[in-house]
């Protein structure tokens, strides 16, 4: 089961970022200028968990 990030509930803060012990998350400026996570490294995942634990929007789901 791989992070998906709901951009939608995303407040770009980084939390899921840092909590990630492989790197898999980045934290990006979308085309509005907003930071967002992003999966950037999907086959780095160890489905660890760390990442939806983090996040306080619940931003993250493990699919």
């Amino acid at each position: 089961m791989l992070p998906e990030v709901n951009q939608n509930k995303c407040e770009g803060i980084g939390a899921c970022a840092e909590s990630c012990p492989t790197d898999v998350i980045d934290i990006e400026e979308n085309e509005d200028g907003n930071l967002k996570a992003v999966i950037a490294r999907p086959d780095d995942c160890v489905e660890c968990g760390n990442c939806v634990d983090a996040c306080p929007a619940e931003a993250i789901t493990l699919k």
